[in-house]
């Protein structure tokens, strides 16, 4: 017989390492019969709702999963993930990133750019990269899953190496690392900053894009906001996402709204799930012949960007 707890994890508060807190949303396993619907959550493109239970620290406010589906699982189901819903949309995704990172070019004033080392971790499909690489910058990137790494060499050429944050090696050095809708999706938070930090010199970049809880999409939407996910560990703000990179020597310079582009079919899809009119919308589109139209969104992402303090 399945028993979900034989594959739940407790934490202590990522941020701070104290034990209390209050619950926000408590977990509904209902969907879960067995360990395949466990894996198949965590996708590139997973829109599972809240299955753990949703908390928030008493001493530092920080909100994430607790109790949790295991690490290993969610490791491994992200390894062996094929997504190919994902890379459906590289193509407005690779204006959007191109975007992004020509803001940062702007608003950082960075130059010499041929002459910059920029880390990319959890690559997804290389898209990314490719931006980089198109920009000028020496694009390195790094994905879990095999089969999204081969698609990515083998379409864009770009220097994408199969796994996480860990197999970078120690002794590289970067002017620029990003995490584009990463950073709430890693198992161990702080063993992830602390490998960033090794990997950054004085004044290197870190930009940082999550789902930002305080937005106002997700203040209006409350428990139907679309970033409650079960692929998402953590759910940040300015505070304490500024706070956790203060431990690790990185001051916030910077920081905006993500404006994504994203075909409008596309987003109706994922949409339905959330609420039942857009299928009947989903519907129109499809016979208006509007479902490929590129679309501007922003449902409450925030792009931070964090700089390296001298030592």
């Amino acid at each position: 017989m399945f028993e979900i707890n034989n594959f739940l994890e407790t934490l202590d508060c990522p941020s701070c390492k104290k034990k209390k807190y209050k619950i926000v949303k408590k977990s509904n396993y209902t969907s879960i019969n067995n360990l395949n619907d466990l894996v198949s959550i965590y996708k590139s493109s997973g829109d599972e709702l809240l299955l753990d239970q949703l908390v928030e620290c008493n001493e530092c406010n920080f909100q994430y999963l607790n109790p949790r589906i295991k690490s290993e699982i969610i490791f491994s189901s992200y390894a062996e993930n094929e997504d190919e819903t994902h890379i459906l949309q590289d193509k407005l995704r690779y204006i959007t990133f191109k975007k992004s990172i020509k803001k940062i070019i702007r608003l950082l004033k960075i130059k010499e750019i041929e002459n910059k080392k920029f880390l990319d971790i959890g690559s997804a499909s290389g898209i990314c990269l490719k931006a980089i690489k198109d920009l000028g910058f020496q694009e390195e990137g790094y994905e879990p899953s095999k089969w999204m790494v081969n698609y990515g060499r083998n379409k864009y050429q770009v220097n994408l190496k199969s796994g996480t944050i860990n197999d970078v090696n120690i002794n590289n050095k970067y002017d620029l690392i990003s995490l584009w809708d990463v950073l709430e999706h890693v198992t161990d938070l702080n063993e992830t900053l602390i490998k960033i930090k090794a990997l950054s010199k004085n004044q290197t970049i870190l930009i940082i894009n999550v789902p930002n809880i305080d937005s106002l999409v997700c203040k209006l939407m409350k428990t139907k906001w679309p970033f409650y996910l079960n692929v998402h560990l953590y759910y940040f703000n300015r505070n304490t996402i500024e706070s956790i990179l203060n431990k690790y020597d990185y001051s916030l310079i910077e920081n905006f709204s993500h404006w994504q582009f994203l075909e409008l079919g596309y987003l109706f899809r994922r949409a339905k799930k959330y609420f039942g009119l857009f299928s009947i919308l989903e519907k129109a589109i499809n016979l208006l012949k509007l479902s490929s139209l590129p679309v501007p969104y922003n449902l409450g992402q925030t792009t931070f960007i964090f700089q390296k303090n001298d030592e």
